[in-house]
């Protein structure tokens, strides 16, 4: 063989090579990406498979599932479409919503939130201490307020039977606790636990049995009902938080309602006596007057036993008046006025607190509120209250059996920064009447007549 055919075939050979090696190439990706492929539509169909077998086992559970049956040598009855997987899937909600336990469920309102604050006292008292406050007493301190979490059930005419369960976490619940249930220094705190029942008599009296927060008090303990970060002086001392006993709510007409029951007494599950106490309010929604109410209330019964009392404790009293209006949409104007009255006191002169006695103490509060909605997101507020502790029965620092009077000024701006989430500052002034020296300064001693706070409180509501 020449030379040149040499040549000539050691070229082909190699220019045949490169083809086969680039149709190698070329096809290794292509036959790899079918392998992918297959290998995929093989798991899909046996997750699809799976996912068949789960939703027969499921329809089987709840009798989603429609079966038809034939007599034995009867002719078939003609075949029913096959449902698509879809189909199956809402079929199996349907059922699954008709079962016992989920259907009891449906009418079931459940709910909380979270509540975070931070307080800052202008005088820095030593003492960390913000005078007249119970809910914010600490000062200059970042505080979890609530954490609250409540499951409601209503009664209506086709289930008469509801029941309420609030369970309260944080600082306020050691200062909303029972006496019976916990310990004060806990910060847990079964709120309300109750159960309910509709009477099918006339409009429907629903009865109402366990514990219930009060009737009283333009202000309440969940955080979200009120606009102002801190609590005002009158709900605070004036009024009692929770109730143990049972109640009946009756709705006269469409303007009147009213609730009467019988209670052990005062933020007591023990009673401390033998006897109860009244407690009611009527509501009145006039047609006339367009946003108006007015609801008049009041609580009366034995409330405390002291040294050397025999009798079945004296009867605390109180009245109750609040009166909400909405002129235009964006405003609400609420006025509060609460009458206290503790009879049978005395002023022990070696210890300087009330036992048995001959004395009666007295206290009143008033407070205003309003509130107007400049946008959805955006709303401000101020509150003013005065309080008169005639005897010095009721607020912290007053001395048994002397006067004191004080007045408060709340500034409250939120924003809705989220859905859910809400934001607010507070600015607000305490003072006491006649230079009475009840605030702390910030050297620790206790005379000044005044004080001035600041707040910042975060909200999330679910």
């Amino acid at each position: 063989m020449s030379m040149r055919k040499l040549k000539h075939l050691t070229v082909t050979r190699l220019v045949m090579s490169g083809v086969l090696l680039l149709t190698a190439v070329i096809a290794a990706p292509a036959a790899w990406a079918e392998d992918n492929k297959d290998r995929q539509i093989r798991e899909l169909r046996e997750l699809v498979e799976r996912l068949g077998q789960r939703l027969n086992q499921l329809e089987n559970q709840v009798g989603a599932k429609k079966e038809v049956a034939t007599a034995p040598g009867a002719p078939g009855a003609p075949a029913e479409a096959p449902q698509s997987l879809g189909d199956r899937v809402k079929s199996l909600e349907e059922a699954l919503k008709a079962a016992p336990v989920l259907a009891t469920m449906k009418d079931w309102q459940f709910g909380g939130h979270v509540a975070v604050s931070y307080n800052y006292n202008f005088r820095d008292p030593k003492s960390q201490n913000n005078a007249l406050r119970l809910f914010d007493e600490r000062a200059n301190q970042f505080d979890v307020n609530q954490a609250e979490l409540y499951v409601e059930k209503p009664t209506s005419e086709a289930l008469p039977i509801g029941f309420g369960l609030d369970v309260l976490l944080g600082r306020d619940a050691k200062k909303v606790h029972s006496t019976g249930l916990g310990e004060a220094n806990q910060p847990f705190d079964l709120t309300q636990a109750y159960v309910t029942y509709k009477v099918p008599f006339g409009n429907g009296i629903d009865l109402k049995g366990g514990k219930f927060v009060t009737l009283h008090g333009a202000e309440v303990i969940r955080r979200t009902g009120n606009f102002n970060i801190s609590r005002s002086l009158a709900f605070s001392w004036a009024i009692p938080f929770t109730h143990t006993g049972v109640m009946a709510t009756y709705p006269f007409t469409d303007w009147l309602s009213a609730t009467v029951g019988i209670v052990n007494g005062w933020d007591n599950t023990d009673d401390n006596n033998r006897g109860k106490s009244f407690h009611g309010a009527a509501t009145v929604t006039p047609s006339f007057l367009k946003d108006f109410t007015l609801t008049v209330g009041g609580t009366w019964g034995a409330e405390a036993r002291f040294a050397g009392d025999t009798a079945n404790g004296p009867k605390r009293g109180l009245l109750d008046v609040i009166a909400t209006y909405k002129p235009i949409a964006p405003l609400t104007l609420t006025l509060n006025y609460d009458y206290g009255r503790q009879p049978d006191l005395g002023v022990d002169p070696i210890t300087g607190t009330f036992v048995a006695g001959s004395q009666t103490a007295v206290w009143h509060a008033v407070a205003a509120y309003a509130t107007y909605d400049i946008t959805d997101r955006i709303s401000v507020g101020v509150r003013g209250e005065y309080f008169k502790d005639q005897d010095g029965f009721r607020l912290p620092g007053a001395t048994p059996g002397s006067k004191l009077e004080v007045w408060e000024t709340t500034l409250t701006g939120r924003y809705k920064l989220f859905d859910h989430v809400f934001a607010s500052i507070e600015y607000r002034h305490d003072e006491a009447t006649d230079n009475k020296q009840i605030f702390d300064r910030g050297d620790g001693t206790k005379n000044a007549s005044s004080q001035n706070t600041i707040q910042g409180e975060l909200i999330y509501q679910f």
